[in-house]
């Protein structure tokens, strides 16, 4: 299993196990809301197929990408969680609008970065500073494409030596390790704007104390590094 040993670390690991069952507890949670029928009825069947699809694909990479890092696959849990801020970016848009949900049905030209452009303009951005799933989404891609390999090489490197195995050893660099724990804030706070998408509102009161509970957490995460 995944664990840091860098500063904080004992925080780090509780945040990490919260942010398991986090994921764990939110995706049974915006699977029930897919498939109540009072709740989304003014999608027709196929509409809702996709969604649900779309949802199941975020979850499950989330999933592959915590299950992969807990083998220390740092490079193939990063493709897990680009494959899941795509799909998080794809559900937005056709969420929030239904037009878009009708073009990515039909058309095979579907073009996601367009969609987000209208949906942008059309939506009032208060803090330019505000965490962007879209640029978290360019930065694990330039990481996990190796775009800038020098940048990323350094990371690898433990005590002197580059590890050549599959998985990138029993210990990671401090390094590596500080990127992870910013892979895995950003990666709540995509997965939190996600959820935000589902209402809950009393819906189901022990999802409410638990986003309050991992979202406290958050706010200590805030206090330790920003």
């Amino acid at each position: 299993m995944f664990t840091f040993t860098i500063e904080n670390c004992e925080f780090l690991n509780d945040f990490y196990k919260e942010l398991k069952l986090y994921v764990k507890t939110l995706y049974g949670f915006t699977a029930k809301i897919l498939i109540n029928p009072t709740l989304m009825e003014e999608y027709k069947e196929q509409e809702k197929l996709t969604l649900i699809l779309l949802n199941k694909s975020i979850y499950q990479n989330i999933f592959n990408m915590m299950a992969q890092l807990d083998n220390n696959m740092v490079f193939s849990s990063l493709s897990c969680l680009e494959n899941a801020l795509y799909n998080i970016r794809l559900f937005n848009v056709l969420k929030n609008n239904r037009n878009n949900l009708y073009k990515y049905m039909t058309d095979e030209n579907f073009d996601l970065k367009k969609c987000e452009e209208v949906l942008d303009k059309n939506t009032d951005i208060k803090d330019k500073n505000e965490f962007s799933v879209k640029d978290f989404y360019k930065e694990v891609k330039n990481t996990n494409r190796f775009d800038d390999i020098k940048s990323i090489m350094p990371l690898q490197i433990h005590d002197g030596n580059l590890y050549m195995g599959l998985s990138n050893g029993n210990e990671l660099s401090d390094k590596l390790q500080d990127k992870i724990r910013g892979y895995l804030i950003s990666m709540y706070r995509a997965l939190s704007a996600h959820n935000q998408l589902f209402f809950n509102g009393g819906i189901d009161k022990d999802v409410e104390e638990l986003e309050g509970r991992i979202y406290r957490k958050f706010m200590e995460y805030i206090k330790l590094y920003v």
